[in-house]
């Protein structure tokens, strides 16, 4: 279940202070959106469930959109959610329950069980997807993280336990890299009833990756929750993307004049600016900001 690329990019954060427990998920519903009036419902372009989704006029019709489209593939549910990489795990931000199964929504974040769910391991970093069932989770190694943990098999154990209780045999899962966020990635899991995995052939993989991003498509760029606005963004420049990039992987500003082909003056100057605009009084300080989710921020330029 593990693969060669699966962590081989996922940032190492020693200076971090992980907040006890993770941080806590934010679980939101399909009446918690809302398209903004500048949306245009019938845009050219837009891949067709996109469209679909964005012509449908009521909470139900895109309900029934969706599910309809996950049942001909042979899937029931579908997770779409936000994590991060902390202090050598994955720990999740928000996550959509619209079309989600909801006894495993709520045995999932309220059984902690992400802190030994293998599939996250089991993710390439090339954003492929993974296709998994049960009898596979149970047969898979511990990872390192989970095998430092209390009785990790008996964890195992609860996880495989919950998925039955809760109707779900196998699926599928990939991981979409945030372009504006360092160390955040969106999660898109399509589950079924179906035992076994033989049936999640190449051809409904390539269907159910379309389904996945065309949701993502539809929830990232086209609707809103109340109160969002940019207005509470941090926004900071490409060059100091890349350096808070290699901060969080635990570099000295030395290492990362050298990797960036900047001078320690330009590496400093932009510190200085960072820990100004996090409010920051140290390099610790720093890191926490970003990786406790205390500010959002975004790419303003290429300078």
């Amino acid at each position: 279940m593990r693969n060669s690329d699966t962590d081989a990019t996922a940032p190492s954060s020693d200076t971090a202070e992980l907040p006890a427990g993770g941080p806590f998920p934010q679980l939101y519903s399909e009446e918690q959106l809302y398209l903004p009036p500048s949306a245009d419902r019938h845009a050219r372009g837009v891949p067709g469930i996109v469209g679909d989704l964005l012509g449908a006029g009521s909470q139900e019709e895109r309900h029934h959109l969706i599910q309809g489209v996950l049942n001909a593939l042979g899937f029931d549910w579908l997770g779409y959610g936000t994590i991060t990489y902390l202090r050598g795990r994955w720990w999740p931000l928000s996550f959509f329950t619209a079309y989600a199964n909801p006894e495993w929504v709520q045995r999932y974040f309220s059984h902690r069980l992400y802190e030994m769910d293998l599939r996250q391991q089991g993710v390439p970093a090339s954003s492929l997807p993974l296709v998994w069932d049960v009898e596979q989770i149970e047969s898979a190694p511990l990872s390192a993280a989970a095998s430092t943990a209390e009785d990790p098999a008996g964890q195992r154990q609860r996880f495989v336990d919950d998925l039955l209780a809760s109707g779900i045999r196998s699926g599928l899962m990939f991981r979409l890299a945030s372009p504006t966020q360092v160390n955040q990635y969106t999660v898109i899991s399509l589950q079924s009833s179906e035992p076994g995995r033989r049936w999640i052939t190449d051809e409904v993989v390539g269907q159910a990756l379309t389904v996945g991003l065309s949701l993502h498509e539809y929830l990232s760029r086209h609707s809103r929750m109340p109160g969002e606005s940019g207005a509470a963004r941090i926004e900071i420049s490409t060059t100091q993307q890349y350096i808070l990039q290699h901060l969080l992987q635990g570099r000295s500003d030395k290492e990362i004049a050298n990797r960036l082909d900047l001078s320690a003056h330009t590496v400093d100057y932009h510190m200085r600016q960072l820990r100004r605009r996090f409010a920051a009084r140290n390099r610790v300080q720093l890191v926490n900001a970003v990786q406790q989710g205390d500010s959002d921020f975004g790419v303003l330029s290429e300078t």
